[in-house]
């Protein structure tokens, strides 16, 4: 962590602490995990969200919130967290939510959000920052690297690209982005919900300010017409690429051409101890090939890649043991086809399918406390990897 860094967070978290006796309208928390975790030889934070294949003892992240009331109708809210989603070390910390709200229609949940927020796609948005999330991993969609970069797009493997170049996923892992959001809650019972945003980049991807001339949309509806059921829509398209040296042979033009086109849908069901949850998510990404110094090279392999994610969970809850509860996960990502167009018949498979099944246990300590046992149980179509992982961890809110 560098100095600048370290003294923001300092100053953030004295003052905000200052402020809530004085103002009365900041209020603090955050999210913690403790884990202590075990995964195969091939393990890394690219492949399974695991350092290496020794024992580890560590919090996987860390999240403050903060937020406090401007007015009846506005109001700012933050989160400053620090993780290992990018590596084998802990990030600096950083804010991955940091906006300004507004509620122009009183006695209406109809809210403006700008600034950074959590990506409004998929059912898992709803467990990015809450505790009460019955699984350990990230799903497929979230945690699998695809040979797909937002500096060099497409990643061959007879290219030699150097350790430095990890691929894209579906939905960016740390699940923010920037940009305007417009959201709603109708009915008393709230049947239908949406989240509709321009923001800066696809759902896959993320800039730190504009990159392209014009916005990407990503968007989610949930319908929920009784209490036990709901449905869930969720759409994500535009720009993904970023600029950078290696790809300076793209014109601004091209380089903005190139989009993910992500699309899901989820369903949830709930019955006495029992919650289902299945989804499906299709994505394609427009990507230019670039070869190992960065020369657009056309004509060779099609410029579209694609691939589909399936999942369902089921969580048990022990009515003989209140707040305990044992969930499986099943998931499977399947690669779409690429196509070599010097050739008629050339066809292959982009990247690996993959298969992951996550068996969890659970009790509920506290309120805002979990502690949860999981193992992770992986094969990988053609690549077989040693990337199984047992994991305890004690997931608080407080």
């Amino acid at each position: 962590m560098n100095t600048k860094t370290r003294c923001a967070f300092i100053i953030v978290s004295v003052l905000s602490f200052f402020a809530v006796p004085a103002v009365g309208q900041v209020q603090i928390g955050g999210l913690a995990d403790f884990e202590i975790r075990k995964g195969g030889s091939d393990s890394s934070p690219y492949v399974n969200q695991t350092p290496n294949e020794n024992w580890s003892v560590y919090t996987p992240y860390l999240r403050l919130f903060i937020s406090g009331g401007i007015s009846e109708k506005w109001f700012v809210s933050a989160a400053l967290q620090a993780d290992y989603y990018e590596g084998k070390q802990l990030s600096s910390p950083f804010f991955s939510v940091m906006n300004i709200n507004y509620l122009p229609i009183s006695g209406s949940d109809f809210m403006v959000t700008a600034g950074r927020f959590v990506t409004p796609y998929g059912a898992y948005s709803n467990r990015v920052l809450s505790s009460d999330n019955p699984f350990v991993h990230l799903p497929l969609s979230h945690a699998s690297g695809l040979p797909i970069s937002k500096i060099r797009g497409t990643l061959y493997s007879q290219v030699d690209y150097g350790e430095d170049i990890t691929g894209l996923t579906m939905v960016y892992q740390r699940m923010y982005t920037q940009g305007i959001m417009i959201g709603n809650r109708l009915g008393d019972s709230g049947w239908l919900k949406y989240n509709l945003a321009a923001t800066l980049a696809a759902a896959s991807s993320h800039f730190e300010y504009g990159e392209h001339a014009s916005p990407a949309f990503t968007g989610r509806i949930v319908l929920q017409p009784v209490v036990w059921g709901s449905l869930g829509l969720s759409l994500s398209h535009g720009s993904y690429m970023k600029r950078d040296d290696i790809n300076v042979s793209l014109t601004d033009d091209e380089l903005a051409g190139y989009k993910q086109t992500l699309f899901g849908a989820d369903m949830e069901l709930s019955y006495h101890y029992f919650t289902f949850l299945a989804s499906y998510n299709w994505s394609k990404w427009e990507a230019p090939y670039l070869d190992s110094v960065g020369t657009s090279v056309s004509l060779v392999w099609e410029d579209e890649v694609q691939v589909q994610h399936l999942s369902s969970e089921l969580v048990m809850d022990f009515p003989f043991l209140p707040g305990a509860y044992a969930g499986i996960r099943a998931e499977r990502l399947i690669s779409g086809d690429l196509k070599n167009n010097q050739s008629t018949y050339n066809y292959e498979k982009w990247t690996y399918d993959r298969d992951r099944i996550e068996f969890t246990v659970g009790m509920k300590l506290e309120r805002n406390v979990i502690l949860k046992a999981s193992y992770l149980y992986s094969t990988n179509g053609g690549t077989e990897l040693q990337d199984n992982v047992f994991a305890i961890q004690l997931s608080t809110g407080f």
